[in-house]
């Protein structure tokens, strides 16, 4: 008759972190990641809204930068960024696997940023609107901020897929 064992899913890192690194769960991981992005494009966005009858909405976005550079700041000390940026002997092969896919996911994710930052700037040509060298600087800042924790936003959000849908014990049954 055969026995049944249970194994064990890992859905975390095995590697030993440093002690200095936050280790956020996937889910706020997650949440961080999305409210980083989210802040800094409104930012980059909302500059756009500015004129000198709206000094409220100038607090807004200086919130939206400060905040979503701060959580940006977080997340580039957590689990989920050592990973992203590990050397490739300090992870396993399905770690080094899903962490080339962010990457890939991220270099997606600038080419699609890039191809309609250029055509908003031809659009705005078009229209008469002529944009100056900050707002390019500013574009290319969010980008970058953006796009360093891009692969940790990823790889939290690939984990709690994981943790969602796959049970902790898998039963599989195995001849004595």
């Amino acid at each position: 008759m055969p026995r049944v064992l249970p194994v064990f899913i890992p859905s975390r890192t095995t590697m030993k972190l440093p002690s200095n690194y936050f280790r956020f769960s996937a889910s706020t991981t997650q949440k961080l990641s999305t409210l980083a992005i989210v802040g800094l494009w409104a930012w980059f966005l909302g500059k756009f809204f500015l004129r000198d009858d709206r000094p409220g909405l100038l607090v807004v976005l200086g919130v939206c930068f400060l905040g979503g550079t701060l959580l940006s700041v977080l997340l580039f000390v957590s689990s989920y960024s050592f990973v992203a940026n590990a050397p490739d002997d300090q992870i396993d092969e399905r770690e080094l696997a899903l962490r080339n896919r962010a990457y890939f996911k991220t270099v997606q994710y600038v080419v699609a940023c890039l191809v309609v930052g250029l055509l908003g700037t031809e659009f705005a040509e078009h229209r008469g609107i002529l944009l100056g060298p900050n707002a390019f600087q500013n574009f290319l800042l969010c980008l970058m901020i953006t796009t360093l924790i891009v692969p940790t936003w990823l790889l939290s959000r690939w984990d709690s897929e994981v943790e969602d849908d796959a049970p902790r014990f898998r039963v599989r049954s195995e001849k004595i």
